[in-house]
C-alpha cells in the first residue's frame, strides 16, 4: 500500500510537472505570438508611414515644379512683352547694345542697320531683307569692318558663343560653322528664314583695305530658344 501511494505520489508529481511545463510552454508561445504580431503591426505601421512620406514628398515635388513652370511661364511672357515694346521703339541707326564673341577680341558697339555709319562705330544688323533684330525668331545679320570691329573675327571656332546684350535681355548663340562666300550667295545667308539664328560676317582676306567680293561668314544657333524667340539668358 505504501509502495502504492508512493507511486501515485511520484506520478501526481511528475503529472503536475508536466502540466506545469506545458503551460510554460504555452504561456511562452503564445507571448512570442504576441511579440511578432507586434513587430508586424509595427513594420506595417512604418510602411505606411514611409509611404505616406513618400507621397507627401512628390505632390510636395509636384506643387514646387508646378510652382516653378508657372513663374517661368509668367518670366517669359513679361520677357515677351518687354522685347515686343522695346524693339517697336528701335529705328534706323539706333544703337542696340554691345556683341561680344567668346574666344576673340570682339566687343564693340551694336547698332541697327549696317551703312558706313554704323561700320564707323561699331558693328551693325543688316535692317531689311526679312533679318530681324537679335532675340526674334529669324536671322539676325551682323557686320563690321575685317580692319576695325570684326578684325579678330577669324578667331572664332565652333562652340565659342556670341552675346549680344540688348536692353530687351541678352540672348546668346553658340557657334556652329564658319566659312568664305561670295557677296553673290544669298542662299548662304538666310535672309528671310523663320528659324532663330545669328551670323556674322566680315570682308576676306582679314584685314583687307579694298573692295573685294568674299565674306568670311561666321554661323550661330540660339542656345535656348521656344516659340517667341530666343531666350535671354
Amino acid at each position: 500500500m505504501r509502495r502504492c501511494l508512493a507511486l501515485c505520489a511520484v506520478l501526481l508529481l511528475a503529472s503536475a510537472a508536466v502540466a506545469t511545463a506545458l503551460v510554460l510552454h504555452a504561456n511562452r508561445v503564445a507571448r512570442q505570438r504576441q511579440e511578432e504580431a507586434r513587430l508586424a503591426a509595427e513594420h506595417a505601421a512604418a510602411e505606411q508611414a514611409a509611404l505616406a512620406q513618400a507621397r507627401a514628398e512628390e505632390e510636395a515635388r509636384q506643387e514646387e515644379e508646378r510652382r516653378r513652370a508657372e513663374e517661368a511661364a509668367a518670366l517669359r511672357q513679361q520677357q515677351v512683352a518687354d522685347a515686343a515694346a522695346a524693339r517697336e521703339a528701335v529705328q534706323y541707326g539706333d544703337k542696340l547694345g554691345t556683341i561680344r564673341v567668346e574666344g576673340t577680341q570682339i566687343d564693340c558697339d551694336l547698332y541697327w542697320g549696317d551703312s558706313n555709319t554704323q561700320f564707323d562705330a561699331g558693328a551693325g544688323c543688316h535692317a531689311s531683307d526679312g533679318c530681324v533684330l537679335p532675340g526674334e525668331n529669324g536671322t539676325v545679320f551682323i557686320g563690321a569692318h575685317t580692319g576695325t570691329y570684326f578684325a579678330d573675327l577669324g578667331s572664332a571656332e565652333v562652340g565659342d558663343r556670341i552675346h549680344l546684350q540688348t536692353e530687351w535681355g541678352e540672348f546668346v548663340y553658340e557657334i556652329t560653322e564658319m566659312q568664305v562666300i561670295y557677296e553673290t550667295d544669298i542662299d548662304k545667308v538666310r535672309w528671310g528664314a523663320a528659324e532663330p539664328s545669328c551670323i556674322l560676317y566680315t570682308c576676306y582676306p582679314f584685314g583687307i583695305l579694298t573692295h573685294t567680293d568674299r565674306r568670311y561668314a561666321v554661323y550661330a544657333d540660339p542656345v535656348a530658344a521656344d516659340a517667341d524667340g530666343v531666350i535671354p539668358q
